[in-house]
């Protein structure tokens, strides 16, 4: 009895299907192990005859169906199949020799496995300039999926050279057959989350032969696009991992030219036209991806209809890092913004109609896989200076604004002694009365370890200590204390992320500067740190892009 069905879906590529069928007589394993499944969808070609005169060392059976499409045709041979597991190949893919062997080797050891094979793309000689592009960025995927401590994602996995146990794809109900674009990844998505753990097989490589051009592409992408947004309504777990988090991953100047190209609803023809005439100029590619982003994006826009939904799909979220704030007859310095700065920098917020959320507001609509309003901000303050109490928390009450405040719990209620001879050096620090006061003002506080060391200078085991030291401290004054860590000096790596995540936390914030989308890390959310001499004008930068460089501005009064 076969172990491994193939399942190959055909429409009209005879041709392709007899190259496809002879690499699989020349794979290393075993023709007794697998049989071959080609569902035959309406064919005219000649398909039809070309099977029934195909001589193979393995097991063959053809189905036939009419014009059903290829999400159906898999649904039937999957039933029919007689191996516990299967491989889908689409019928442009030429095996290579190991590839069969590879899949079946995964599915024997692990038996919960979704394994994804490695495709590489053929273009004809005479393409047209956007091809090469698309065929280099399909590279970097597959070199991005064998690079060490990659999580595949169900995005990630292609119907054209896929095996998982035939009793989980039934047990799921198959692929769903009302989807446009996008049915292997919502596939995965439920495979994953009946309990398959997706793998991927370098050596199971095939090679596909990729006739599109320009136009067949970037429909697919405008395709995708709006399939990603049907995945996401039905299943809002897939927010993070089906590119709805990418739309601000560009410079601001592409950033900005993406979003002018959308409001005018531009052709994707004009762009690629543009392309044609830029020649040489777009070798780096970085017109291509622009373009290809478009399309994208393009179809999404069309798919979502409610407006205010598009704005929280594109918008980011700004994590605002404060340290101090000057107290009476104290000048501004680095890390100390002026109290009536500070002032006015929240009566911007209100003025521009800013949603300000508490911390755990927005990481709890981030583990919800909800999109928070297109509006919001979050404030935050490092160590827990008296100033956060005295100063800020007076000037947060008169707006109605949240804050969170990280503490270095060892040194509540003492000074700051890990400064050296920094300005922060000997800055007096909340106590634990004070901290509870402000808790009953409407002020939230978080974990910034025990004693401010940098974490990823320790020993696991001695920054483990800090981090559950901290939670502990806190959680013992403060039963309602933030879900939320900051990394002291924004210091981390990945053995310092595991630790803060294995703590419980729901996620940390880094000083990294930028805003937040659906796909940014919990572990490393990015922070705008507000120094001393930003300007209204730089301020107002730093909330709507996340970056304040774009003017230089450095008066501090």
């Amino acid at each position: 009895m076969s172990e491994l069905s193939i399942v190959i879906a055909t429409y009209n590529r005879v041709g392709r299907l007899r190259a496809c069928l002879d690499a699989l007589r020349r794979q290393t394993e075993a023709a007794g192990n697998f049989e071959v499944l080609v569902v035959v969808d309406g064919s005219t070609d000649g398909t039809r005859e070309m099977l029934a005169t195909y001589e193979t060392p393995f097991k063959l059976r053809v189905l036939w169906q009419e014009n059903a499409g290829q999400p159906k045709a898999v649904n039937r041979a999957v039933a029919e199949a007689a191996g516990p597991f299967c491989l889908l190949l689409d019928d442009d893919v030429i095996a290579g020799p190991r590839l069969v062997a590879e899949h079946l080797k995964a599915q024997r050891e692990q038996r919960d496995a979704l394994a994804v094979g490695r495709l590489q793309l053929t273009t004809p000689t005479n393409t047209d300039w956007f091809v090469p592009h698309f065929v280099a960025s399909w590279e970097r995927q597959y070199h991005r999926l064998g690079s060490a401590g990659t999580r595949l994602t169900c995005a990630d996995c292609y119907l054209g050279n896929l095996s998982f146990p035939r009793a989980a794809f039934l047990a799921v109900n198959g692929i769903s057959t009302d989807l446009a674009r996008g049915c292997d990844v919502e596939l995965a998505f439920r495979l994953m989350r009946h309990g398959l753990a997706p793998i991927y097989l370098p050596e199971a490589d095939g090679t596909q032969d990729e006739r599109k051009g320009f136009q067949q592409l970037t429909r697919d992408e405008e395709l995708a696009g709006a399939g990603s947004y049907e995945i996401y309504r039905r299943h809002p777990a897939t927010l993070a991992d089906l590119g709805l988090g990418s739309f601000r991953d560009e410079s601001l100047a592409m950033l900005a030219l993406r979003r002018l190209c959308l409001a005018l609803e531009v052709p994707i023809g004009v762009l690629g036209a543009i392309g044609t005439l830029l020649g040489r100029l777009h070798r780096s590619g970085r017109w291509a991806r622009f373009v290809r982003g478009y399309a994208f994006w393009r179809g999404v826009r069309r798919a979502v209809s409610d407006r205010d939904l598009w704005r929280r799909l594109t918008a980011g979220v700004p994590i605002l890092l404060y340290h101090a704030v000057t107290t009476p007859g104290e000048r501004p310095s680095r890390f100390v913004v002026a109290g009536r700065r500070f002032a006015r920098q929240m009566w911007l917020l209100r003025l521009a109609r800013r949603r300000v959320l508490r911390l755990d507001e927005y990481l709890r609509c981030r583990r919800e896989h909800r999109l928070p309003p297109a509006s919001t901000v979050v404030l935050t303050f490092d160590d827990g200076y008296t100033d956060n109490g005295t100063v800020a928390q007076p000037i947060l009450a008169r707006f109605g604004f949240p804050a969170t405040i990280f503490l270095v719990t060892d040194f509540v209620g003492t000074k700051n002694q890990w400064d050296g001879k920094g300005v922060l050096c000997g800055r007096p620090l909340l106590d634990w009365d004070a901290i509870q006061e402000l808790v009953r003002d409407g002020l939230q506080f978080g974990a910034h370890t025990r004693r401010h060391p940098a974490l990823a200078s320790l020993s696991p085991a001695a920054a483990e200590a800090e981090i559950t030291g901290s939670k502990a401290a806190l959680e013992a004054h403060l039963p309602n204390a933030a879900p939320a860590f900051a990394y002291p000096y924004g210091i981390y790596d990945d053995t310092v992320r595991a630790l803060v995540e294995r703590a419980g936390f729901w996620g940390a914030c880094t000083t990294r500067t930028g805003l937040n989308g659906p796909a940014t890390p919990l572990f490393e959310l990015r922070r705008v740190e507000v120094k001393a001499e930003f300007g209204l004008l730089r301020f107002l930068l730093a909330i709507l892009v996340g970056d304040s460089r774009l003017v230089v501005w450095r008066r501090v009064s």
